[in-house]
């Protein structure tokens, strides 16, 4: 700290995930937090060197770069040991999302998309020879997957809205229709997609879940969208012009893609949600080292009720946001139902990010507002947690749901 008071960032000695949240750990096994430990370490030492470069430039292909180098070890995660994977579960991606996230976000978000909303339900739905075909690619990092839901009409009603559709002729289905803010859309070589193929009855009987290789003739990146955060990712509008896609790249049955996308979408919810942990645990912490070494009115921030009490509300939001993540993961793990732990857990940590981000920055003042300290980014990235995997209201919608259709009278 120089002698006039100002604090530069370096000033505050930033390591991610100090002990100040870690009173939680103990409800993670010792291989669950050494793993944390690796990739925390991986993270610091990989990824942030490139971070404000990234943010600065919207160089997706750094991202994209790093990606990969980090795929070569840490992709065969969530895969199956049939195919060269580790086998690990829900509780490990969340773990991984927490971590890189509490160091680059937009990282996060394209392992996110490409493993987790790509790779888990074929994992659970594919075949073994669907999961060589496409899951092996995606596990070394030599190839990116997207998930192809979102459309014009298809947001928060993704299943009602759906118009894209993919007409069976023979030995291939004929596509055609638009998806609209496709993370990784444009970087992706293959995207699960969520197409009408039974236009006669309701979309949840009639839709079906297909792989769609990029490199397929007909196939338009209309435009990556300029977005407030998440830059050095992409989100993407693409269209589809009488594409030709083998039948074989059907995932599950025929017409029971909503089923795929279920699973999927409780899976996607806790890891989507540890990525908004992490952005919160980076943001607290930097407001708490700051509030012990500013001086204002002769005292440190910390002194004042009006700092320390948001210091305490971060931490207990921070805590409580992980132990719901974690009850979800480990249901999810264990193959129970968990449609309602997932959508509670993600709508808590996501509404508490946003409100502990803006806090932080607050804790902080003005400085926080510049380039100087990450806060401004955070601010921005963390925005999209309370629209984009479920809005906080569809996921309020869903809790409510769950518990009544629970209730016996």
């Amino acid at each position: 700290m120089s002698k006039d008071g100002h604090i530069n960032f370096e000033d505050l000695h930033f390591q991610y995930g100090e002990s100040m949240t870690s009173g939680s750990l103990f409800m993670f096994t010792d291989e669950e937090n050494e793993f944390r430990q690796e990739i925390r370490e991986y993270a610091k030492n990989e990824i942030d060197p490139y971070v404000a470069q990234i943010d600065r430039e919207h160089n997706v292909e750094l991202t994209v770069k790093l990606v990969r180098k980090l795929g070569k070890k840490y992709f065969p995660l969530a895969f199956p040991k049939e195919i060269g994977g580790f086998g690990k579960g829900a509780v490990y991606r969340m773990i991984f999302g927490e971590e890189l996230s509490a160091v680059h976000y937009p990282t996060g978000v394209i392992y996110g998309c490409s493993c987790n909303l790509f790779g888990v339900p074929i994992i659970h739905f594919g075949t073994s020879e669907q999961h060589e075909k496409f899951l092996k690619p995606i596990m070394d990092g030599s190839a990116l997957g997207a998930l192809g839901i979102t459309e014009p009409t298809a947001g928060s009603d993704a299943v009602g809205g759906i118009r894209t559709t993919a007409v069976k002729k023979s030995d291939h289905y004929v596509i055609n229709g638009e998806k609209r803010f496709i993370t990784n859309g444009s970087i992706a070589n293959y995207i699960l997609l969520y197409c009408i193929t039974n236009p006669n009855v309701h979309p949840r009987e009639g839709i079906s879940a297909i792989v769609f290789p990029t490199d397929t003739p007909g196939f338009e990146v209309v435009k990556d969208f300029e977005l407030m955060g998440r830059r050095g990712c992409v989100n993407s509008h693409l269209k589809f012009h009488n594409c030709e896609v083998p039948v074989e790249n059907l995932i599950g049955n025929e017409n029971e893609g909503v089923k795929v996308m279920l699973y999927g979408l409780d899976a996607e919810r806790v890891f989507v949600g540890s990525q908004y942990l992490g952005i919160s645990r980076s943001a607290f912490e930097i407001a708490a080292r700051y509030s012990s070494l500013r001086v204002q009115f002769k005292k440190e921030l910390r002194r004042f009720e009006g700092i320390s009490f948001k210091i305490a509300e971060m931490y207990m939001n921070i805590e409580a946001g992980r132990l719901m993540l974690l009850r979800a993961g480990r249901m999810i793990d264990e193959k129970l139902p968990a449609t309602k732990e997932a959508a509670a857990a993600k709508c808590l940590v996501s509404d508490n990010a946003v409100k502990i981000v803006s806090d932080a920055l607050q804790v902080v003042g003005g400085i926080g507002y510049t380039k100087e300290f990450p806060l401004e980014r955070y601010y921005r990235d963390v925005r999209i947690a309370q629209i984009g995997g479920g809005t906080a209201e569809i996921l309020r919608y869903l809790v409510q749901r769950e518990i009544y259709n629970k209730l016996e009278f």
